[in-house]
């Protein structure tokens, strides 16, 4: 009895939580019409600022009065000082963009074949996906070493998104408890047939029955807790990733504080 209650309470958590994501995901993607318009519209007023900039110019080339020209010396200026905050405002909109495109982008259902990925791109889109946990982003320090060699392989995306997903979550709740908030994510080639790719963490150690009955842990509780929803989801996401890294032909080892996937190099 007490089992069901717990897993009732797991699942209502579950779908509370993809209710959500769900209409973020919808949210996001109504964001795409505005966000382009405005990057027009910024790229028009550069556009023009520019152009007002250049006749400015020319006009201060030929020979003026002092007063027309201080004046005009002010307005190049100023278009010069507006011309520079409309680049930190394309900035700003390109960061937008960014983090709307990497989850527009993610797979959709039924997308599951095989494409062409670039394993780096996919590393660092999926962390900017995750700095959208504040946690993660203001409190982990974050360390990528990617090689410099190309990383092009070909793999189902979904199954690769998710096994970064699961492996992030899982050592960002391994974190949360910790002096040391440290992550660090390796990608490197073991040969010409696979990739390794590591998450080490600085937090508390893996548990080293991740993979057996998670029944056997909520028999000894005689409650709900937070504690067993942490501990619940840490093997869930350990499981997925195993399954996830098996479907695209790879292995997984979990060591205490480091999870290592080998990749295979399909191209």
């Amino acid at each position: 009895m007490e089992n069901i209650q717990i897993l009732e309470r797991l699942l209502y958590s579950c779908f509370q939580n993809s209710k959500i994501g769900h209409l973020v995901k919808g949210i996001v993607h109504n964001l795409n019409g505005p966000i382009q318009i405005l990057s027009m519209q910024i790229e028009i007023l550069r556009m023009d600022t520019a152009k007002d900039l250049k006749a400015v110019e020319s006009t201060l080339a030929l020979s003026l009065p002092d007063t027309a020209a201080n004046q005009l010396k002010e307005l190049a200026d100023n278009l010069q000082r507006r011309m520079e905050r409309l680049s930190q405002m394309e900035e700003a909109l390109a960061r937008m963009e960014n983090m709307v495109n990497v989850i527009t982008n993610r797979s959709q259902d039924g997308e599951d074949g095989q494409r062409p990925l670039i394993l780096n791109q996919v590393l660092e889109e999926e962390l900017d996906f995750w700095n959208a946990d504040l946690f993660f982003k203001h409190q982990v320090g974050q360390q990528l070493a990617l090689p410099t060699i190309p990383t092009l392989i070909v793999i189902n995306e979904g199954y690769l998104r998710d096994l970064i997903d699961c492996l992030l979550d899982a050592c960002i709740k391994q974190v949360r408890e910790t002096k040391e908030r440290d992550l660090k994510i390796t990608l490197r080639q073991k040969d010409e047939s696979a990739w390794f790719l590591e998450f080490e963490h600085t937090g508390n150690a893996f548990p080293s029955d991740w993979d057996q009955d998670v029944s056997r842990y909520s028999s000894e509780v005689n409650e709900y807790t937070q504690k067993t929803s942490d501990y619940l989801f840490l093997v869930l996401a350990l499981n997925l990733a195993k399954v996830r890294v098996e479907q695209i032909g790879g292995t997984l080892e979990i060591e205490p504080q480091k999870a290592s996937c080998l990749i295979p190099n399909k191209k």
